[in-house]
C-alpha cells in the first residue's frame, strides 16, 4: 500500500520590481494516497477525459474496479488529492499498472480497445505485433495514469517511481516473469491548429492550419515539445513530408518519454458532436513503449528535468 506523502507546488515567480501588478502565489500540498472505493467515480471522470470521445463505448468502470483492487489486493496504485482534513476531495491524478498478458478484465479491455485502433492502418502493425505478443510468460506493463491538466508535471516522477517500486515488489512475491515492455498512453493535439499565425492577416485556429497546410508550411514539434516542457517558442516551421508528427503533449514527460521508445503510435480521435459548432483542436491517442530494461534510465531523465523538492 503507497504510503501518503506530501509535496507543494512550485510557487510563481515574484514580480520585477517594475511591475506594477502584483502575482498571485497558491500553495498547495497534495496527499499521494492508496486508491480507495470512494475514488470510483472520479477515476472514471479521469479515463473518461483520457480516452476522449471514445469513452462512451467502453466501460470504463473495469478499470476502475482494476485500480481500486490493485491497491487493496497488491499495494499498486496512488492518487493524488488535495491535504484537506475538513473535507474529502476527489482524486486530482491516478496512477496505477495492468498487466498486459495475463487474463484481467482490465487486460481484456485495453487489449480489444488498442487492437481495433491499431488494426485500422498499415504503419501500426509494429506496434500491433508488440501488443499481440504479451503472454503470461511475457507480460507487457501498461501504465494506467491520467492528472487534470493544470497539475504540475513534478508529481509524474515520483508517481512513477512508486508505482515501479510497489510492481516490483509484487513480481518478487509472487515469483512473476518481469514485463518486456512498458506501455504508456496518453493525448496529444495539433501543434499546427493551436499555433498564433506570424501576420496580421493570417487565420489562427484551425483555419490558420489550413492556410499553412496549403503553402507546405506546418508548426515544428520542436516548439510543441518545448511549449509542454515550458520552455520560449521560437515559432519555427517544418516543411511538408517531415517525418515529425507535429503535435504537443498534453503531459510535458511525454516528450522525454519519446526519447526511449522502441515502438510509437498516434491515432486521431473522432471530433466531438458539438466541433461544429465550437472551435475544437483535433485531439490524437499516443501510444509509447518502452524496452523494460530502458525502464531505470528513463525515471532517473524525468527525475533529473523534475527534481524532488
Amino acid at each position: 500500500m503507497s504510503a501518503s506523502h506530501s509535496a507543494g507546488t512550485r510557487g510563481a515567480p515574484e514580480p520585477s520590481s517594475d511591475s506594477d501588478e502584483d502575482v498571485d502565489v497558491i500553495n498547495v500540498e497534495f496527499d499521494f494516497q492508496a486508491p480507495s472505493e470512494i475514488d470510483f467515480q472520479a477515476m472514471k471522470r479521469l479515463f473518461q477525459q483520457m480516452f476522449y470521445t471514445h469513452a462512451p463505448q467502453m466501460d470504463l468502470g473495469i478499470l476502475a474496479d482494476h485500480v481500486i483492487q490493485s491497491g487493496m489486493t497488491q499495494g499498486i496504485g496512488t492518487v493524488i488529492k488535495v491535504d484537506d482534513i475538513e473535507q474529502v476531495h476527489d482524486p486530482y491524478a491516478v496512477i496505477s499498472a495492468v498487466m498486459l498478458g495475463p487474463a484481467s478484465p482490465a487486460s481484456e479491455l485495453l487489449q480489444t480497445y488498442f487492437t481495433t485502433q491499431l488494426s485500422k492502418a498499415a504503419s501500426a502493425k509494429p506496434f500491433l505485433d508488440l501488443l499481440k505478443s504479451a503472454s503470461e510468460s511475457k507480460p507487457h506493463l501498461f501504465v494506467l495514469h491520467e492528472r487534470m491538466i493544470n497539475l504540475p508535471p513534478q508529481v509524474m516522477p515520483p508517481l512513477l517511481r512508486m508505482l515501479l517500486e510497489e510492481v516490483d515488489g509484487s513480481l518478487r512475491e509472487t515469483a512473476s516473469p518481469k514485463p518486456s515492455h512498458l506501455i504508456i498512453f496518453s493525448r496529444a493535439f495539433s501543434a499546427d491548429a493551436l499555433e498564433e499565425g506570424n501576420e496580421e492577416d493570417e487565420p489562427t485556429g484551425l483555419a490558420g492550419a489550413r492556410k499553412r497546410k496549403a503553402r507546405g508550411e506546418h508548426a515544428h514539434p520542436d516548439d510543441a515539445a518545448a511549449a509542454a516542457l515550458g520552455k520560449p517558442v521560437s515559432n519555427k516551421k517544418r516543411a511538408a513530408g517531415s517525418h515529425d508528427d507535429g503535435l504537443g503533449s498534453f503531459h510535458p514527460e511525454d516528450e522525454l518519454i519519446r526519447e526511449f521508445v522502441s515502438h510509437s503510435y498516434t491515432y486521431r480521435f473522432p471530433a466531438p458532436p458539438d466541433a461544429a459548432d465550437s472551435y475544437e483542436t483535433p485531439l490524437f491517442g499516443r501510444l509509447l513503449a518502452v524496452p523494460f530494461s530502458d525502464v531505470p534510465a528513463l525515471l532517473q531523465r524525468l527525475l533529473d528535468v523534475w527534481p524532488p523538492p
